[in-house]
């Protein structure tokens, strides 16, 4: 399954296409809420709505180049802010973190907001 990652700005470089496992998704669809203890033994939840921003995009793809783990890498270190498409939408992404490997490549992202709906 493609997923397309790319820089907010110009830059000749700055897209790469990865083709991912299949169960990739969109991180976990969750509410903002919190569950404190009350002195009588229940508990009381306080709940903040939903907000895209609280996904976490997590792509895994095995390598197929070293110009394109490179580059990976290179956005990583070089950029703040990226655009990830995926099948559920184009998302406005910090990344996290970026682990190459020989068998498995990661990348995760956090989202910051949905761009598509």
């Amino acid at each position: 399954m493609l997923h397309f990652i790319s820089t907010t700005t110009y830059d000749p470089l700055g897209h790469v296409a990865l083709d991912c496992v299949p169960e990739q998704t969109a991180g976990e669809v969750r509410r903002r809420m919190n569950r404190i203890a009350t002195l009588d033994g229940g508990a009381v939840v306080n709940d903040y709505g939903f907000s895209e921003a609280d996904r976490v995009i997590e792509l895994r793809w095995q390598p197929v180049d070293a110009f394109t783990e490179a580059n990976v890498e290179r956005l990583v270190r070089t950029y703040s802010r990226l655009i990830v498409a995926t099948p559920t939408g184009c998302w406005l992404t910090a990344p996290e973190f970026f682990a190459p490997a020989a068998d498995e490549s990661t990348l995760r992202l956090l989202a910051l907001e949905k761009l598509s709906d």
